[in-house]
């Protein structure tokens, strides 16, 4: 198996290096081939040159240097868009998801088209982040009908499924719920395992600011009007197409 792993960075330059030094020492007892994309989304910091500097000395590490700032979502999309190998997955560089635990997901994919890693805790959310993850875990599965546990930490998908699906939110907290529904829709095979979550240690976090937190719900607003009510014959009829195809 070949693996594609994407790290969006954006004012980054505090993780970036001790963050690749542990993902290639995961990576390299598990895959044979494998690639680091990090996608520099026009950060102010050293970000990007570092970036580069890494891709430098290891030639499994690329760089995608966005020339304007377009978010952690359409960053993430640029990776799977990059991406050269069978399976992807995506992470963010204060390393929320440990590698290593790659050797847990890995044996479902025997049964799944993307397995599902779902936190175990939410270390170091303060009580409003941990309100807001409560909320929106309530509204995808109300409003979608899919009742998974986790929808916004990390997913390792065959690549396969990225080159049939389409998704349109470029927001950061709903571009992996979409994807996600999408590929169900079309009958793609879902699983999801307990992994351990590893709070950020340094710099900022981003997506739980109110900006954030507003253009997802309009995404998510917007997706379900299409899928259920306004476009609900077109959008069924053409997930059915594209399940067949795949």
């Amino acid at each position: 198996m070949e693996l594609s792993v994407i790290f969006p960075a954006y004012n980054e330059e505090e993780n970036i290096r001790a963050t690749m030094e542990r993902a290639l020492a995961a990576l390299r007892p598990l895959f044979e081939r494998f690639e680091i994309i990090i996608v520099n989304d026009a950060s102010r910091d050293r970000t990007g040159q570092i970036a580069d500097e890494l891709a430098r000395q290891h030639p499994e590490i690329r760089v995608v240097h966005h020339p304007r700032n377009l978010g952690q979502g359409a960053s993430i999309l640029t990776g799977f868009h990059q991406a050269r190998h069978d399976l992807v997955l995506h992470n963010a560089m204060d390393y929320p998801f440990d590698l290593q635990d790659l050797a847990r997901m890995l044996p479902l994919l025997d049964r799944a088209d993307i397995v599902v890693a779902v936190r175990d805790r939410r270390a170091g959310y303060t009580l409003t982040r941990k309100f807001m993850s409560v909320v929106n875990l309530m509204l995808l599965c109300m409003l979608f009908g899919l009742k998974l546990r986790d929808y916004n930490f990390v997913q390792l998908y065959r690549k396969h499924v990225w080159n049939s699906i389409r998704v349109e939110s470029r927001s950061t907290v709903f571009l992996t719920p979409e994807a996600l529904i999408r590929a169900h829709d079309m009958g793609f095979r879902i699983v999801e395992v307990t992994i351990p979550y590893h709070a950020r240690e340094k710099g900022a976090a981003t997506s739980g600011n109110f900006r954030v937190v507003s253009r997802s719900l309009r995404d998510m607003l917007g997706f379900w009007w299409k899928r259920s009510i306004a476009g609900r014959r077109t959008y069924w009829s053409e997930a059915r197409k594209k399940g067949i195809e795949a």
